[in-house]
């Protein structure tokens, strides 16, 4: 990591964990280089960095202040990394994935099934697969977990929600660290992604969505399980 990276690195987590607040004049460029021993080029560097993520603004001649989260570019990896990595922010944030996945999965599903080609197929198929031998291995199961739900995305077709997919990944392997600790999430979910990887083959459109719609049902219930295990602690 070079040393602007590191600088918007830190700088980046200080807003995430509403240290530097919306509003406040974040960034003053002479404070940067004394704390972070920069040069100036390097400074701007990092916060042009944070300007482009929407983290922050700059104002002419008043200098560099705190966006509000609303304005966060929230598909950003590096943005994900830092909200995923502090609880005041990835409890809210896993929240709205669930919601934005009941929006577009169980079509992405559906249209997989019209629209997936073999080779897609057989991605998907080996996956699950995947995704059944190693049921047992929590690490290896979850990375085959993501790749399934990437696989069904790329065989929608449509370019836009492909575009999705590196962020979602990152949301989803979250998600799934907290879900499969609950009851033996991962394995009662197996049937469902069966049933999924099975209809996209069988070209049944109506199949895939009820069973990705069941799917994030259990999820959800799964997530929110974990959640009150937390708070008994």
């Amino acid at each position: 990591m070079s040393i602007a990276q590191t600088i918007a690195d830190e700088i980046g987590r200080r807003i995430i964990r509403g240290d530097l607040e919306p509003g406040q004049q974040a960034l003053v460029e002479n404070d940067l280089v004394t704390e972070f021993g920069a040069s100036r080029n390097i400074v701007r560097e990092a916060v042009k960095t944070l300007a482009a993520k929407n983290l922050i603004r700059s104002q002419r001649r008043n200098g560099t202040f705190v966006e509000l989260p609303e304005k966060w570019n929230l598909l950003d990896p590096q943005v994900l990394t830092w909200m995923l990595s502090e609880d005041n922010t990835r409890d809210a944030l896993l929240t709205s994935l669930s919601e934005m996945r009941r929006i577009f999965e169980p079509e992405a599903a559906a249209l997989a099934a019209e629209r997936a080609s073999p080779r897609q197929v057989l991605e998907i198929l080996e996956c699950y697969d995947s995704m059944e031998k190693y049921a047992n291995d929590p690490k290896r199961a979850i990375e085959f977990d993501v790749r399934f739900h990437g696989a069904v995305l790329e065989a929608c077709g449509n370019p836009l929600l492909r575009s999705f997919n590196e962020s979602i990944s990152m949301l989803l392997r979250a998600n799934f660290n907290l879900s499969i600790q609950v009851d033996n999430a991962f394995i009662r979910n197996l049937e469902e992604h069966r049933i999924i990887a099975e209809a996209i083959r069988g070209g049944d459109p109506d199949r895939a969505r009820a069973a990705s719609i069941e799917l994030l049902s259990k999820n959800e219930n799964d997530i929110k399980k974990m959640h009150a295990m937390e708070l008994e602690r």
